[in-house]
């Protein structure tokens, strides 16, 4: 097997691995903990949002870095992904998020942006 077939699987089993902790959060969180009171079962469910993001996020940057030399638009997307998670927890699931996590995802996500931005020029 080639290392660009190696990483096509990898990069497939970490993006669907991401797309499961996002929409089975819940009911993993109800599996593996069948005891815990709601608040904590909910809270556990947000939580796994996070790693799902970082999932798709590397399985992007893995898929891009076996097909060109340009992983830009992947560390971009991977990041973009990982400020809306954080995003949505304070704004919508009145998760308390501190403002320096947010203002760094948000700087590194315009840092790849730019450096996707200077790679398209070229």
């Amino acid at each position: 097997m080639s290392q660009k077939n190696i990483f096509t699987v990898i990069a497939a089993i970490l993006f669907l691995q991401g797309i499961a902790f996002y929409f089975m959060g819940d009911q993993i969180m109800t599996q593996s903990f069948p005891d815990i009171m709601e608040p904590g079962h909910t809270a556990l469910a947000l939580l796994f949002e996070l790693p799902a993001a970082l999932c798709i996020a590397i399985g992007l940057i893995t898929y891009a870095n076996r097909t060109t030399p340009n992983v830009s638009w992947a560390f971009t997307v991977g990041s973009g992904a990982v400020l809306f998670v954080t995003l949505k927890h304070l704004l919508i699931d009145n998760i308390q998020v501190p403002i320096p996590a947010i203002a760094i995802q948000t700087l590194v996500a315009l840092a790849f942006a730019y450096s996707w931005s200077l790679q398209k020029k070229v």
